[in-house]
């Protein structure tokens, strides 16, 4: 018998082309969520052939989406597209199926019949419409696809159901049940997107109206209408025009909007200009067109009337999560609502219950087309909006992730105060979760390090005040924040904003820029950098021996393939080192030691280059003090299936010689730990070493034997690292270029040649030239033998070690490209049901990563572990079983520790010992 993880399904087969739940979901969101309808300014849906000009709208309208889907409808036909535009575009509802296709179809029943599509008809919570037992997963994973293409809260409000629900119970209920009685940990949370879409909208509405925002605020590529600028005006008038169909939806009764805004106009206090430019901004919402849209400037002193608490919430941000939503929506404040999302909700209810009268005809001129138009160009934007920050399906690997993370740094100043607060509660939904661990990005200067943990640490007491005050039972939920190293391709974010230059030119990797005079050799500038933010957090841990309580560890994310390990272990040595000796002045209190993780394979060109990546990190950062791997889905990805679906593979040559190098040494056990071991496939061995000359001499100019290269990999990563080199306490431009003089040359093998070697690779320029001269890899059967036979080593060696790694399925999903979690690489690396004779499993802990840039949160992410293997046929039971173990694990490898024996204590001393530091009296309003 053959399980899931070993090569074959026992549910459902798991496609590898596009899903149909993502045609689907593009298909019936396109009316809402696409450019081509924003320009169009649809109001109505036209199924015939007619000459009206809403007609020509919908044909316009469909050969976009048809153009748009055709560059991923691999094996389908125009058929199938075609009949599901009919079934999600011209639909009305399940009561009249007889007469679909032969009405024109306002844009509210679209929206409302999409919903009642997806979701029951019930109020408070709602549960997937499954129709029948056989598609309940099938109705799962299509909604979960939808929910990618479009914000969930505006389905939730669409349902024609007074009240409509607030959230969708899509969790299975005994799993749910399991975790939190047991207590479940978050292990992997960005406290930058540590959000839903609501809070952020929310949060972006009080932005806008920031004197002091930039006009550049947006960069890069792919952002909606092709320009940070004008999708920021955009924004903005859309803002201005929702506070405008709130007061007509509060005041307009029996009028229509233009009668409505000619009375506001006599009646308005404001001068002839901004009437002007509100005239103008209703102008181009409407018609979707560019030409009357004013400048930022106008636009933004016109918010600031309607909404003049959006400058206090920058100078002086909402200090709780009721006051986000109390203070940062202006319809919300305008109404005095302190709900969850209730301006937005508000709006959306009570716009649709309006156009719900103007559809059936009882009520109103043709001039109330107006509201329509303006509503849905209202609700197009924010759909737009929500696209741009939540990772798109087909944009895998980490450069896309890290264009749609960055775009949410826009909204961040409003939610300055709160974030620990809002991640605990999107962390487990609004449930009680046991503990949280964030991740934070790193500061150049102790100061702002103090700051930073000042604030988060602030918001966490109110997380503690909320659960001792006896609506909870048990300890109080664990915090820490793990320090994040930002790894980057060049200093200028050419590559993050779209315009990389040929062959690697003027990045960090470079040692002689030709636009940017570098000393000190490949990565110097880079290194430099980030030795600021370690010796800031160094500083603090010394300054303030009880901080490891709360600083819980190091990690590095962000652009995996731009930065070698090599370069970032002195700095996990140093913090490491540093930790323990604050730890030494702690007092009776001894603090816990901190821990370190890394992001690691999860992007990469071929799957031997990920599994570098993994020992490098695996070896040389985390050592042999355990830790954690982020993501590591190189671990788990079947080599035979990955090569069929990548078919060949284009690198650099230098990267390529390493990987072989690597593959090598395994074989070989060349300085390997024992735990690790690999077997060569039959005449792999004697290709293997005529590959590493011939690749060696193509980047060096003279062949290198493996022995050599292979010392030279090994000395590189244990440069400034015990025990063979000298420390050193300063993060310097030239600290490798010191340590590899330094060395101690008597322990290191070949050691004139390995030093000519690595001084050539760090600072000789025609070096670097000839390994960016890419190779092609064919993925042939030896590959494939060679692939399997490294990974099930290394898996040995991770799982011996007790080495988790931190799954997290959506943004596995999505930056993996795995079309389906039935693919998802947990199914092989830690499978419900282990095959005899497989590697070991590797322990797996689970964390939801990005929360709104994967549209997921913890308590979900565990859900979709449990639909993954259900399709893949495992039986519940095991499924359960599978689970808890993988929950307890997550508790086990949680870096979070009690905060003994008063948790608000602890934060009340942690704040005053940061204070003390920043010689700075911080408010506290409690």
């Amino acid at each position: 018998m053959m399980h899931a993880g070993q090569g074959k399904s026992l549910g459902a087969v798991a496609p590898r082309s596009v899903p149909e739940a993502y045609m689907r979901a593009e298909v019936a969101s396109f009316p809402l969520t696409s450019e081509k309808a924003f320009h169009e300014s649809l109001i109505t849906l036209e199924p015939a052939p007619e000459s009206r000009k809403d007609s020509r709208q919908t044909a316009n309208l469909w050969r976009e989406c048809e153009h748009r889907l055709s560059e991923h409808a691999s094996g389908w036909s125009l058929d199938r597209l075609v009949a599901l535009r009919d079934e999600f575009w011209f639909a009305t509802s399940s009561e009249d199926r007889a007469w679909r296709g032969l009405h024109r179809v306002p844009m509210v029943r679209y929206l409302r019949a999409l919903a009642e599509a997806h979701l029951e008809r019930r109020p408070g919570v709602t549960d997937i419409a499954r129709r029948t037992d056989v598609d309940a997963v099938d109705a799962l994973t299509h909604y979960r696809w939808l929910i990618f293409a479009m914000p969930e809260d505006l389905l939730l409000s669409a349902l024609p159901e007074n009240p409509p629900p607030l959230r969708v119970n899509i969790d299975p209920p005994l799993l749910i049940r399991q975790l939190l009685d047991r207590g479940v940990a978050e292990i992997h949370h960005h406290i930058g997107a540590g959000m839903d879409f609501p809070t952020l909208w929310a949060a972006l509405l009080s932005a806008l109206g920031n004197p002091d925002l930039e006009s550049d605020v947006l960069r890069g590529p792919d952002l909606p209408f092709g320009d940070g600028t004008l999708f920021l005006r955009w924004l903005l008038a859309a803002a201005v025009v929702r506070c405008v169909l709130a007061e007509f939806l509060l005041r307009g009764q029996n009028r229509s909007l233009p009668e409505f805004l000619r009375e506001m106009e006599r009646g308005s206090a404001w001068q002839l200009q901004r009437r002007r430019v509100l005239a103008r901004t209703l102008e181009a919402l409407a018609s979707g067109s560019e030409d009357p849209l004013p400048d930022i400037e106008p636009l933004r002193g016109l918010y600031a009337d309607l909404h003049p608490l959006a400058v206090q919430n920058e100078v002086e941000p909402p200090p709780s999560i009721q006051e986000v939503w109390k203070r940062c929506d202006p319809i919300a404040v305008r109404l005095r609502l302190r709900t969850p999302n209730g301006g937005e909700r508000w709006l959306v209810r009570h716009g649709l219950a309006r156009l719900d009268v103007l559809a059936s005809g009882q009520e109103g001129t043709k001039e109330d087309e107006a509201f329509a138009r303006l509503f849905w160009q209202v609700m197009r934007i924010r759909c737009l909006t929500y696209r741009s920050l939540v990772q798109r399906p087909m944009t895998a690997g980490l450069l896309w992730f890290i264009r749609f993370s960055g775009r949410l740094q826009l909204a961040h100043g409003p939610l300055r105060s709160v974030r620990s607060e809002v991640s605990y509660d999107v962390a487990g939904g609004g449930q009680s979760i046991a503990s949280l661990e964030i991740r934070s990005s790193s500061k150049k200067t102790a100061s702002r390090l103090a700051e930073e943990l000042w604030a988060l640490t602030y918001s966490w007491r109110h997380v503690l005040e909320k659960t001792s005050s006896g609506d909870t039972a048990g300890s109080p939920p664990e915090f820490g924040v793990v320090l994040l190293l930002k790894k980057e391709r060049d200093p200028t974010h050419a590559w993050e904003e779209g315009h990389p230059l040929a062959y690697g030119m003027e990045t960090h990797a470079e040692p002689h820029p030709l636009h940017r005079p570098q000393r000190g050799g490949r990565f110097a500038g880079y290194f430099v950098e980030q030795s600021a933010h370690i010796r800031s957090l160094v500083d603090l841990l010394r300054a303030i021996p009880q901080l490891p309580w709360l600083v819980r560890g190091l990690d590095v994310a962000a652009d995996e393939l731009s930065v070698p390990t090599w370069v970032l272990a002195p700095m996990y040595r140093a913090v490491r080192r540093g930790a323990a000796r604050s730890a030494m002045s702690a007092g009776m209190r001894v603090p816990p030691p901190l821990r370190m993780t890394a992001h690691v394979g999860e992007d990469f060109r071929h799957l031997l280059e990920g599994l570098r990546r993994i020992y490098e990190c695996t070896q040389y950062l985390l050592d042999r003090a355990g830790g954690r791997l982020g993501h590591a889905i190189a671990l788990g990805l079947d080599p035979q299936q990955w090569a069929e679906s990548v078919g060949a593979v284009m690198m650099p040559a230098e990267d390529r010689l390493w990987d072989l190098v690597f593959e090598w040494r395994m074989y070989s056990q060349y300085r390997m730990p024992p735990e690790l071991r690999a077997e060569a496939p039959p005449a792999r061995a004697p290709k293997l070493a005529n590959d590493i000359q011939d690749l060696s001499e193509l980047v060096f100019g003279s062949a290198v034997s493996p022995a050599v290269l292979a010392e030279a990999h090994h000395v590189l990563h244990q440069l400034w690292c015990w025990p063979m080199g000298r420390e050193d306490r300063d993060l310097g431009l030239d600290t490798f270029t010191r340590a590899l003089r330094r060395l101690r040359w008597h322990e290191v093998h070949h050691a004139v040649h390995v030093f000519r070697l690595l001084k050539r690779y760090r600072e000789d320029e025609a070096v670097y030239r000839r390994g960016q001269h890419l190779v092609d890899i064919a993925l042939d059967t030896a590959e494939v033998q060679a692939l399997r036979a490294v990974q099930d080593g290394l898996r040995r060696g991770v799982s011996a070690r007790g080495i988790v790694v931190e799954v997290n399925p959506s943004s596995n999903l999505l930056i993996g490209n795995l079309m389906d979690l039935r693919n998802h690489p947990i199914l092989r690396l830690y499978p419900p049901l282990v095959e005899e004779g497989a590697p070991p499993p590797v322990p797996i802990a689970v964390g939801a990563d990005d929360p709104l840039t994967f549209s997921t949160y913890l308590l979900r992410e565990y859900s979709l572990l449990y639909e993954a293997a259900m399709g893949a046929g495992y039986p519940e039971r095991d499924v359960h079983i599978w689970l808890t173990r993988i929950r307890q694990t997550s508790m086990d490898a949680r870096f979070t520790t009690p905060w003994r024996p008063d948790a608000l204590k602890m934060a009340d001393d942690l704040l005053k010992a940061l204070e003390t530091y920043l010689w700075k009296p911080f408010p506290r309003a409690r």
